[in-house]
């Protein structure tokens, strides 16, 4: 009587820490950009596809597009948006120039220019 409950207890431990490992190897990137350029705003439109159509994508981390420019976008993407028109997210992160991805690798912040989707989805994968 007492093996199963055993086997039951070490089976939800087991899965338990799976699913935390991978909750802490997720990355976390942030991408700069001015909405009101449209190179820009055709950069996360086209990202945001890609985003919404990859579930391995999903599953391997979360990217955070953060519009700075004074022109607000709805949040209606698969792609969380933030719309920093007070300027608190770009004091914090410092982007140099636009657009701009953030992201955390082996522990050290890392900022880079973009110039294509194909970075992102790097960042996403840990590259």
């Amino acid at each position: 009587m007492n093996r199963p409950w055993l086997f039951g207890i070490l089976l939800f431990l087991c899965i338990f820490k799976a699913a935390a490992g991978k909750a802490q190897g997720r990355v976390e990137c942030f991408v700069f950009i001015d909405a009101a350029i449209p190179a820009q705003l055709a950069l996360f439109k086209h990202f945001n596809r890609e985003y919404y159509s990859s579930p391995t994508l999903q599953q391997l981390g979360s990217m955070t597009f953060i519009n700075i420019g004074l022109q607000p976008l709805a949040n209606t993407t698969t792609v969380p948006l933030i719309n920093d028109t007070t300027g608190i997210w770009v004091r914090k992160f410092k982007p140099q120039s636009l657009p701009a991805m953030f992201s955390m690798h082996q522990g050290k912040p890392v900022l880079q220019a973009l110039k294509d989707t194909r970075e992102m989805r790097q960042c996403l994968q840990g590259q």
